[in-house]
Order: structure tokens, then sequence, then C-alpha cells
């Protein structure tokens, strides 16, 4: 598994990044199955979220690192990506790690280049589904034809 994460560089941001279709209102864990060009891939993604179970459902959590500041600070919690590549020797893991919600940062995977846009989480879409605020946005590319 050849796994890297760099900020993202002029080429990486001319990649063309398409969004994964998860649904936030569905819940977390999610999994999906699609087509990055002519490879088909499943996607899974699950949150682990350091929040009080007393929390309303509407509580929002925002995963991105916060703001540098003289007190160091971790987000409340992390999203988790795992992608399985179908080929003709069967499927195998080439991605599976915590995500950074950092636009600017690329994380890659083989073929595969992701980042991570946007990833609010509310307390309610932890386990559960409805539509609470949550915003999940995940973009993947090919990093070669």
């Amino acid at each position: 598994m050849n796994l890297s994460t760099a900020p993202a560089t002029a080429d990486a941001l001319a990649l063309d990044f398409r969004q994964l279709p998860f649904v936030p209102d569905d819940g977390l864990p999610q999994a999906l199955g699609c087509l990055v060009g002519a490879t088909a891939y499943d996607f899974g993604l699950y949150a682990s979220l350091d929040a009080p179970a007393d929390d309303p459902p509407q509580t929002l959590y925002d995963l991105a690192p916060p703001a540098p500041s003289s007190v160091a600070t971790a987000p409340p919690g992390y999203l988790v990506l795992r992608v399985v590549q179908h080929g003709p020797d069967g499927p195998s893991v080439v991605f599976l790690r915590k995500l950074v919600a950092e636009p600017g940062l690329v994380q890659s995977a083989g073929p595969l280049a992701i980042r991570v846009l946007e990833a609010r989480l509310a307390r309610g879409n932890l386990n559960g589904s409805g539509h609470y605020g949550s915003s999940i946005v995940i973009g993947v590319a090919q990093r070669w034809a």
C-alpha cells in the first residue's frame, strides 16, 4: 500500500476531483461503490468522535484541525476512509487511514488522490440518520490514467 500525505501542489490541484456521493443525512458509517475512471472502487467511511453521549443530536462537530494557537488542541474526532480497488486479481485495499479535513492537503494511494473539503458531523448522524446539519465533502481523482 503506497500512501502519502502532502500539501497540494499545482499538479494535484489540477486533478479532476469528483465529490464522493456520501449522504450526510444517512449518518455514519456509510459504504458505497463507484467508478473512478474505468476502475471500480468500494468506499467505506466512518467517524470516531469524542463527544458526550448526552449532547443533543443537532450538536455539530467540526473535524477540521483548529486554527493555530499557543495551546495545542485536537479536533473532537476524525473520519476514516477505506478504499477497496476491484481488479483482475480480485479486490485489494488501497487506502485505509484517518482523513485530515484540510482542503489544501492531498492524500494519495496508488492511482487515487483524495482530499477532504469539509467534515462537520452532527451528533445525531453518528450511527443514526436524520437532517441535523452534517456536511461531508470528500473529493477523489485519478492521479494518472
